[in-house]
């Protein structure tokens, strides 16, 4: 393993909250995400937007209970960023549960990183939001810090689980 398990787990925490974003569908939930994130970090982003629109044609990124972890490895960053966004209204993202998404956690990892960093991350995400009181601390989050408190509580119990 070339990190941790807590560095990793550290760059869950969400570097960006949108609570109330108003997109019609996948694909627009994908702009937004893009531009989102290239926003705050100086960054084009068409070329975000396109690397997450393929990742998502190869299969869609929602596990179910309404919620997507949209990912993509991009240039321009050094280490893997993370966004959290809570929708407006739940679109449909085909998901294997065939309910419709209002939370995605959209992750972008350095161009030419290390893939096993990249695979034991999107390991954990899956493990954290596999735990029901994470989920249920999340959707009853009333703002952006309460997701941050959630993201925290979650992101310990999933570590302190795999005995680091």
């Amino acid at each position: 393993m070339t990190n941790d398990i807590a560095q990793i787990a550290s760059w869950l925490q969400p570097q960006d909250i949108v609570f109330d974003a108003d997109v019609r569908d996948r694909s627009h939930a994908l702009e937004f995400a893009a531009a989102t994130i290239c926003g705050a970090r100086g960054l084009d982003p068409a070329p975000v937007f396109r690397a997450l629109w393929r990742r998502e044609q190869t299969g869609s990124t929602a596990l179910g209970e309404g919620f997507a972890i949209p990912h993509a490895c991009i240039g321009g960053i050094a280490q893997p960023t993370t966004l959290f966004i809570r929708t407006r209204h739940a679109i449909a993202f085909d998901a294997p549960d065939g309910k419709p998404v209002s939370q995605l956690l959209a992750i972008m990892v350095p161009e030419g990183g290390a893939r096993d960093d990249h695979l034991q991350l999107l390991a954990l995400v899956g493990r954290l939001f596999s735990d029901r009181p994470f989920r249920a601390q999340l959707d009853g989050a009333p703002d952006a810090a309460a997701a941050a408190d959630a993201f925290r509580a979650g992101i310990a119990r999933v570590v302190s689980a795999l005995g680091t």
